[in-house]
């Protein structure tokens, strides 16, 4: 009898156990936090020096001798099954770090939202105190899949180099066990969830520091019925804001880069 009794726990432990590594293995839904990592730096540099006329390089240069190497902020990706949504972690960043992603507008606190069946993609964004949604399809990227792999946040990801459609080479690592196939900001279109992506052009990446899977996250999708919200495509914010940027100091490669951050 005593026999039996052990063999019959036995036996509820591994269905139990089982059940739980098939949903582990194979789960649609749940939480992913991103650490956003802006090297400040090199975008200064390269985006901002380089780029800039006569009249603002002095003051550009100046900039990156006092700017930090770079600065890291939290994004998270809620999912369940073909929708996900990207926004900020509400999180307090130093005065200096703060000041240098405003002047350059190097981030947006943008809340993406996906559906990755329809093919559509909403994103709601307070600029210059006008609030936006940009209504558009999903990002088409063309992505070729390589050998290399990398461990990001306990799973087996692997590497994939992309370009998007308007040109910006982007590196993907995604995770065959979360088969849903979208990613930070816009980013989609590989055979399971992106838990690294990386933007070289940008200076800019995106690496999961932590899943948790649920069986329902809660998407709070409140910014988009906002009163007074602006809904635009992607042009047509490209045109309104490139005219807005192009009038101070930015040029026009500098802007060009700004609103490849914003389409992202």
């Amino acid at each position: 009898m005593k026999i039996l009794k052990f063999l019959a726990v036995l036996l509820l432990l591994f269905v139990v156990g089982e059940s739980k590594a098939q949903y582990t293995l194979f789960s649609k839904s749940g939480t992913i936090t991103y650490d956003k990592t802006m090297y400040i730096k090199n975008i200064i540099a390269k985006q901002f020096v380089a780029k800039a006329d006569e009249n603002s390089r002095h003051w550009f240069q100046e900039m990156v001798s006092t700017a930090p190497q770079s600065v890291t902020i939290q994004k998270t990706l809620k999912f369940n099954g073909s929708e996900t949504l990207f926004e900020p972690v509400k999180k307090e960043l130093d005065p200096a770090s703060t000041r240098f992603i405003m002047q350059l507008a190097l981030d947006f606190d943008g809340v993406t939202s996906s559906n990755l069946e329809q093919n559509s993609y909403r994103r709601f964004n307070d600029i210059f105190g006008e609030k936006i949604v940009i209504a558009d399809t999903l990002k088409t990227i063309k992505w070729k899949i390589t050998d290399e792999y990398r461990e990001i946040a306990g799973y087996n990801c692997r590497r994939a180099n992309g370009v998007t459609s308007d040109s910006i080479y982007v590196i993907g690592f995604y995770a065959n066990e979360l088969p849903v196939y979208g990613g930070p900001e816009s980013i989609n279109g590989l055979p399971g969830m992106i838990l690294g992506l990386v933007v070289p052009n940008q200076h800019v990446s995106y690496f999961a520091s932590k899943v948790e899977l649920s069986s329902a996250p809660v998407m709070d999708k409140k910014v988009f019925e906002a009163k007074k919200v602006k809904v635009l495509s992607r042009a047509e914010v490209d045109k309104q804001f490139t005219q807005t940027l192009s009038s101070g100091m930015m040029t026009k490669e500098m802007v060009k880069y700004i609103m490849q951050l914003l389409l992202m």
